[in-house]
């Protein structure tokens, strides 16, 4: 999950162009920082220059825009600290210890199958596997959503899926995912940000079913 906050924000975007809003919405991804609302501005953290905080607010310079965030000192300091760190790989937000067995199940993301087969060598990505630890399960549009039943049978008791699925105005709403999870008596744990189209949700049997 990203960091997230309201607050008063202004953008330069160095050419002259100033931009400010009262209320605008900010969060911190993996890759990117994102305002919305009137300053609206996208800054991949790789472009990020410098970071300052001064008097509570908190300057981002990036090679593309300068912004400002009225945020408090004790605020500023945080979302500081946060920006600087380095951010996690996809791997280390998915769970998967090394040697875990996984299957990849109609998954197409290059990068996520090659940081799995970085993390452990027991990989599967064909039609069928069984009593893997986790399962990583594309599901594009609604009529495949009973794959997930496919992927939790698949799995060890403890084990776990993670339903890939397009995010946005055109994908799939993550509440289409919950109710499915629920009729098969799943529970929901965590969600990730697996890159700029695709979000996954991860499912498990509740304790008592373990």
């Amino acid at each position: 999950m990203g960091y997230e906050t309201k607050c008063r924000a202004r953008v330069d975007d160095r050419a002259g162009h100033v931009r400010e809003a009262e209320s605008a919405t900010v969060l911190l991804e993996t890759d990117e920082l994102v305002i919305r609302g009137e300053a609206r501005v996208r800054i991949p953290r790789t472009s990020i220059e410098r970071v300052t905080t001064r008097a509570g607010v908190l300057t981002v310079t990036a090679s593309s825009a300068v912004v400002s965030l009225t945020l408090g000192p004790e605020a500023a300091a945080k979302w500081r600290a946060k920006i600087e760190e380095p951010p996690k790989r996809l791997i280390d937000k998915l769970d998967v210890k090394p040697g875990a067995k996984v299957w990849l199940f109609s998954v197409d993301d290059e990068t996520l199958s090659a940081q799995v087969r970085e993390r452990t060598e027991n990989v599967s990505s064909g039609k069928a596997a069984r009593a893997c630890d986790v399962v990583f399960v594309g599901v594009e549009r609604e009529r495949e959503l009973d794959r997930i039943a496919r992927a939790i049978d698949a799995t060890t008791p403890r084990g776990a899926v993670w339903v890939i699925h397009p995010k946005g105005a055109n994908g799939m709403a993550d509440t289409t995912i919950f109710a499915k999870a629920k009729a098969l008596g799943l529970v929901y744990t965590k969600v990730a940000r697996v890159s700029e189209t695709h979000t996954a949700e991860k499912l498990v049997r509740p304790r008592d079913k373990r």
